[in-house]
């Protein structure tokens, strides 16, 4: 996670506060104090996209991020264990 302040999330976001708001309740951007939020920029472009462009409701997003979190940990654990295999075939 990366921080930012709340500025450039808007900037990121094109100033829409409605989606920063949503983001927020929903725990995909944590506050820390007034100015400054984490959060993971993949995760709130792809939500961006979902939410606004695509006009996914926010239960829909949610599954879509947590299946994209799935797979993308999966994709690691194999190049992982590619690596793993390469070395013990040396």
């Amino acid at each position: 996670m990366s921080r930012f302040t709340y500025q450039e999330l808007l900037a990121l976001v094109d100033g829409d506060t409605g989606l920063i708001e949503i983001l927020v309740e929903e725990g995909e951007i944590e506050r820390v104090g007034d100015e400054v939020a984490r959060v993971d920029i993949d995760r709130l472009l792809v939500a961006r996209t979902l939410l606004r462009d695509l006009e996914i409701t926010w239960a829909g997003a949610e599954v879509i991020l947590q299946l994209r979190g799935a797979l993308l940990d999966a994709r690691h654990k194999i190049a992982a264990l590619e690596r793993e295999l390469v070395a013990k075939d040396r």
